[in-house]
């Protein structure tokens, strides 16, 4: 053996099922799976592998742990879940994420078009996946224009009177009032249904048939509105059918980029190209590709069923073991996978790399690099940044105050640093004034200071405050306060007419241990640096006001009661029942609280008291 095993091999059971690798800690190293545990196990301590990465990894192995299955699949299943709970340092982990979107048509009297996420568990058709939820909105929004579905919720559509908006501008036919009858409607519904099942041409022939027969009875204006549609119809397939492609397919390609490792999924359903998307895979820049694979087509086609065809770029025995894989998690499923040498397919997956490049070049930091080296000379910086946060404050009329932070790097948005905070005591301290906003500056940036000090969050190259010089005061005093003196700040003050370009800069220090703020800059709308300063602002001001109008949404639907202790749910609602509602609540006496059912005396006086300060 190249490297001693540190158990007897010999021990091992020839079954199938999931091994871990231990270090010194009992840390899990490496989870994976196995038709022969101890012929796969002793494979890594026989030889050595070829492989750096795998090489490091033996060398930490103090011990193995392993579960037997009653299946190789059954295996596959455990391993998959095992690496997502344990995420350990020498698996290639797949992005986190949301699961792909469908589109859904449920099965109502009057049934409803949407998208959806999540588990395939409601009754409907689903037809998808879709790459991303915009590919979603848009076939949504071309299907309501022509066959007329509602998408609306069910607490709406079954409380309308009359048609709403979406019926005056001809994308609804308005059954929630009766101006279309269930018949017509479930005519309408199979027109879509074969639409989404790739049915375009004999959808054209039937309306066109229709049409014909509208014009021989004189029903011109029936003829005109499916002459429309079939104009409509025809517009959208033009240039998207392509009869040498696979109907129901999936192009996936790994990019090595500076980055990180993406892979770039392409999409076909029911003969039409839904668009790429790109997926980030952690871990795996020192991983082979067919790890890599292996890993992306558990996560992709764990839940969902794999289309008919799937293209890689791969070897042929590399796609037989995957192709293998996928009939694993799926036996009755007969998807091919394949890496296509010539034709159609080639070029189809050329093509879908060449729009994943596309999308890391102009979202990552290819672009990205010109503009931070022109921020690093328009502020003479000694070098160029590569951390950027924003903070950021939101209110409504001086309630609900919030503060944001994010970050943002030259691969991006650095989202799992983004932080935000509750500002309460600032809000209520009196009527939105600078004082208070001085106030809220400081609060949010003596806790996000105090966070950079412990470690809890890196700390930035460059920290954009929004805001003059009153601002940039408190958050230099701040980070003096904090010890953090090579900071680098900066004040972006929007212009009166807030538009971008008229911001002015103001650079802030911290030098012995005392604040200094620079000459005011006005760089123009047709500078890179503000282009990028404003790109980052305005993210900290999304961020900032989606957290704002969460809480004020959560608070219409709270009562002054929910903050009493021994008030609940049930007691809550008992109280509004019995008196007519918050204001009859607050009215009541001690001993008519008592009366309540379900309050004690004791709860009486409590909420009396409470709503009585």
């Amino acid at each position: 053996m190249w490297f001693e095993a540190p158990i007897p091999l010999a021990e091992l059971p020839r079954e199938p099922g999931v091994y871990r690798m231990l270090d010194s800690e009992r840390k899990v190293l490496y989870v994976g799976k196995a038709r022969n545990l101890r012929k796969r196990v002793s494979s890594y301590f026989r030889k050595q592998p070829e492989s750096p990465r795998t090489q490091a990894m033996v060398q930490q192995i103090r011990d193995i742990a392993f579960t037997v299955t009653a299946s190789e699949a059954e295996a596959l299943v455990l391993e998959h879940n095992l690496i997502k709970q344990l995420k350990p340092r020498y698996n290639v982990l797949m992005k986190d994420s949301k699961s792909y979107p469908y589109i859904l048509l449920n099965r109502e009297p009057y049934p409803r078009l949407h998208l959806y996420r999540g588990r395939r568990n409601q009754p409907g058709e689903y037809f998808g996946p879709f790459p991303n939820a915009g590919a979603v909105h848009q076939t949504l929004h071309t299907m309501q224009s022509i066959f007329r579905i509602r998408d609306c919720e069910n607490g709406v559509f079954n409380n309308r009177s009359r048609p709403c908006m979406q019926h005056q501008i001809g994308r609804c036919s308005a059954p929630c009032c009766e101006l279309v009858n269930k018949r017509e409607y479930g005519s309408q519904v199979a027109e879509v249904r074969r639409f989404l099942k790739g049915e375009d041409q004999a959808l054209l022939k039937s309306w066109e048939s229709e049409m014909q027969q509208a014009s021989d009875q004189m029903d011109f204006e029936k003829a005109a509105v499916l002459r429309d549609r079939i104009r409509a119809l025809r517009t959208i397939l033009a240039g998207s059918e392509n009869s040498a492609l696979p109907d129901h397919a999936d192009a996936i390609g790994l990019i090595r980029h500076t980055s990180g490792v993406f892979a770039s999924i392409g999409v076909r359903r029911a003969g039409r190209d839904l668009g790429t998307h790109n997926v980030r895979i952690a871990q795996a820049v020192d991983a082979e590709n067919s790890e890599i694979l292996q890993s992306l087509l558990i996560e992709r086609y764990r839940d969902d069923l794999p289309p008919r065809e799937i293209l890689l770029q791969a070897t042929e025995n590399e796609c037989a073991e995957l192709q293998r894989l996928v009939r694993l998690l799926h036996p009755k499923n007969r998807a091919t996978v394949l890496h296509p040498q010539r034709g159609a397919r080639k070029k189809w997956l050329e093509q879908v790399l060449r729009s994943g490049n596309q999308m890391l070049s102009s979202r990552r930091g290819d672009n990205q690099q010109a503009a931070f080296e022109a921020l690093a000379e328009l502020l003479n910086l000694d070098a160029i940044p590569d951390r950027i946060a924003a903070v950021d404050n939101a209110h409504l009329g001086g309630k609900q105050m919030v503060a944001a932070v994010t970050f943002a790097g030259w691969q991006g948005a650095e989202k799992e640093h983004y932080r935000r905070y509750k500002l309460d005591g600032i809000s209520a301290a009196s009527d939105v004034s600078a004082g208070d906003d001085y106030g809220a500056m400081e609060a949010v940036l003596s806790r996000f200071f105090r966070a950079i000090s412990e470690d809890a969050i890196p700390t930035p190259d460059l920290m954009l405050i929004d805001g003059g010089r009153g601002q940039l005061g408190i958050a230099l005093e701040c980070a003096a306060n904090a010890g953090l003196f090579e900071l680098k700040l900066l004040a972006v003050a929007k212009g009166d007419s807030r538009k971008l370009g008229e911001e002015t800069l103001w650079p802030g220090w911290l030098k012995n241990g005392e604040p200094g703020i620079g000459d005011s800059l006005k760089p123009g709308r047709h500078s890179a640096a503000l282009l990028l300063i404003a790109r980052v602002r305005d993210e900290a001001h999304r961020f900032a006001g989606a957290y704002m109008r969460k809480r004020k949404k959560k608070s219409m639907f709270s009562s002054v009661l929910d903050n009493i202790p021994g008030i609940g749910a049930s007691k809550r609602a008992s109280l509004l029942k019995h008196f007519g509602g918050i204001e009859g609540v607050k009215k009541a006496g001690r001993a008519q609280l008592a009366q309540a059912p379900g309050i004690s005396e004791t709860l009486a006086e409590r909420i009396f008291v409470s709503l009585h300060q």
